[in-house]
């Protein structure tokens, strides 16, 4: 660091000379100078008339010869060899300057013709304090955040360790205890370093050694760019300290929070340890992390950590001794697994996994305070990878974007439908469900649901012709409703149901010869009790998906059926009275209905159906509609 001493020392070297010259513009001569103290040098550009000025404020307060200037010339000044031999002059100049106040403290005009105030300690400080003693209490009572540099702390600390008086020359706007005294009540600071050289020298502020510990106050403390190894006094911000941020500075959690200790001691020794026990904020985004070490348990009442840009690539560890953890940021690393996350972070409430390599959800099945949780940017392929995510039940935001699975056709209703009952709960990429989407999830799920209820309960179809069912016994099979793909299916391929010796009909597809006239005729009647463009939207769409669906094996979703199963079976699929059926499909959707609808009619003979719904009143309310059609559906097939 650059350091102007009145003591002069053999072992430090002073140096000045012009080392060029800047003509880039037409109208005045630019000099180039080079100042060097020590190992640190820095340029300056300055004009004759500069130089001018700061000789008339020298002849004033010392006794330098008034001619030891060259003189101006007005004319012809800007020729080749008249510039080099001003050139000259001016080198010369300088140099007995230096040579003058060699023993002498430099002269704050001759300082800031040669950028101390940027580059030498004094200069440094006595900008500081003057900036300080004029703003520094409203800085204070504004509440923002102070921007230092290494640098300037840098100076502040050396400037502090010479033996001089505090205040430089005369004027005590200038003198350093109006530094340390800001310092050491500002509350929020930001040290800002940099990779690059400063300015014009050959200073890199981001290796710089500088101590902390006049910020006695400090409440929230930014570190950029900065070498944590070179930092001193960091155990005093433990006390008052409640959110750290550091950046691009950081190879290893433990450079900042053991400080001078390096390693943490063994357990004989642990009393050696001071904890951050008032920190809550962590933020070490943008380093160099490639694991956590064990340091991390001494921020134990943090309550939110940002691990994000870093290079994590395997399971985080040492996330569990942060108790109170609620808000966990891991987005933009390398993680592929997160398997037993929930045993480290098990009462987090909002997490980012975003821009990670992340092929599935398994070991988040366990988050069960989970609020909001970013998987944007992964490598999510399939429902059945976040199918996890349906057992977590205070989930409220999902982001999934840019994942493979979002190319599925109507993936926002697979995903929704992963959450049964709670998928109206639940937004999806920052937009909550409608009520379209809401349906069709449910009718996804019911049939995933009862696809899992027949594994478990281990029942086969029941090889029972409808047929063949006594009269006398009136049990009459019970009809289990999953979803079909509507209208596309009334013209599917014939297939003889009456020779089908099953219990187990597919709709649609049975009998449309017969049907599919007839069929159409009711859809179209109860279509008009309802908005028909709206309908159509839906059945279209609802089409498209379930086609789909057949198409994709690796959502697995259960076959699109309908099935007429008899009242033996076991107590989870047992059959509903008539009055209940009756009352569940006159509060149906008009796309249920079909359903229904088009299941019975294989069965009924032709003339029968036509003159059961012919002379139905189309202007009814649509609830006394709907219960005429199913209550009239429902009587001809017991009579079948």
């Amino acid at each position: 660091m650059a350091l102007w001493s009145s003591k002069p020392n053999e072992l430090i070297r002073r140096d000045i000379q012009i080392v060029g010259i800047n003509t880039s513009n037409q109208k005045y001569t630019e000099y180039v100078v080079e100042i060097r103290l020590d190992d640190i040098r820095w340029q300056v550009n300055r004009r004759y008339s500069e130089f001018n000025d700061l000789h008339e404020q020298l002849v004033k307060l010392y006794t330098i010869d008034k001619n030891s200037l060259p003189p101006k010339k007005l004319f012809n000044n800007h020729s080749d060899l008249f510039v080099q031999k001003r050139r000259q002059q001016l080198d010369t100049y300088l140099k007995n300057l230096f040579l003058y106040f060699s023993t002498k403290s430099i002269p704050e005009s001759l300082a800031d013709f040669l950028h101390f105030q940027l580059y030498e300690v004094h200069g440094i400080v006595r900008k500081m304090a003057q900036e300080l003693f004029l703003n520094g209490e409203k800085l204070l009572l504004s509440k923002q955040v102070y921007r230092i540099t290494p640098l300037q702390l840098h100076a502040i600390t050396k400037r502090v360790k010479l033996a001089e008086p505090p205040c430089d020359g005369t004027d005590p706007v200038k003198d350093i205890s109006h530094v340390l005294e800001f310092l050491c009540h500002v509350k929020y600071v930001q040290i800002v370093g940099s990779p690059d050289y400063y300015g014009t020298s050959t200073i890199r502020t981001q290796t710089l050694p500088f101590d902390v510990s006049f910020l006695k106050s400090v409440e929230e403390l930014e570190l950029d760019y900065v070498q944590t190894n070179q930092i001193s006094g960091i155990d005093n911000l433990k006390k008052n300290a409640r959110k750290l941020s550091i950046h691009r500075s950081l190879a290893a959690i433990k450079e900042i929070a053991l400080s001078s200790l390096g390693e943490i001691p063994p357990l004989s020794n642990e009393w050696l340890i001071s904890t951050w026990k008032l920190i809550t904020t962590l933020d070490f985004s943008k380093n160099s992390l490639r694991f956590l070490d064990e340091s991390l348990k001494l921020f134990c009442k943090a309550e939110s950590l940002d691990l994000s840009f870093n290079l994590l690539e395997t399971t985080v560890e040492y996330l569990q001794h942060l108790h109170f953890l609620q808000n966990l940021n891991l987005s933009n690393n390398r993680l592929q697994d997160v398997a037993d996350f929930y045993q480290r972070v098990g009462n987090i409430r909002s997490l980012d996994l975003s821009y990670n390599e992340i092929i599935s959800t398994e070991g988040l099945s366990r988050l069960y305070s989970l609020i909001t949780l970013n998987l944007n940017n992964n490598k999510l392929d399939s429902v059945k990878s976040i199918e996890s995510l349906g057992s977590l039940p205070c989930l409220e935001n999902l982001l999934l974007k840019n994942n493979p699975l979002t190319r599925i056709v109507d993936y926002r209703i697979r995903v929704f439908a992963v959450f049964r009952d709670r998928a109206k709960d639940v937004w999806l990429d920052g937009q909550m469900p409608d009520q379209r989407e809401i349906d069709r999830a449910m009718v996804i799920s019911a049939m995933t649901r009862a696809k899992q209820n027949e594994a478990a309960a281990s029942t086969m179809h029941i090889r029972n012709p409808v047929g063949l069912t006594s009269p006398t016994t009136s049990k009459r099979p019970s009809i289990q409703i999953s979803s079909s793909p509507y209208r596309h299916m009334l013209t599917s391929k014939p297939v003889n149901c009456r020779s089908e010796k099953s219990t187990s009909i597919q709709t649609i597809s049975s009998c449309p010869s017969k049907m599919s006239n007839l069929s159409t005729t009711i859809i179209n009647k109860i279509e008009k009790q309802f908005d028909r463009n709206e309908n159509d939207q839906s059945l279209a769409a609802v089409s498209s998906t379930m086609t789909e669906l057949d198409k994709e094996k690796e959502n697995d979703l259960p076959p699109v059926e309908f099935t007429l199963r008899s009242n033996t079976v076991s107590s989870v699929n047992s059959a509903v009275t008539v009055e209940e059926e009756k009352n569940v499909l006159s509060q149906s959707k008009p796309d249920v209905l079909m359903d229904v609808i088009t299941d019975h009619t294989g069965n009924i003979e032709q003339d029968i159906l036509y003159k059961s719904t012919d002379s139905f009143n189309g202007d009814l309310p649509p609830n006394i509609f709907i219960d005429q059609i199913t209550t009239t559906l429902l009587d001809l097939t017991n009579d079948t």
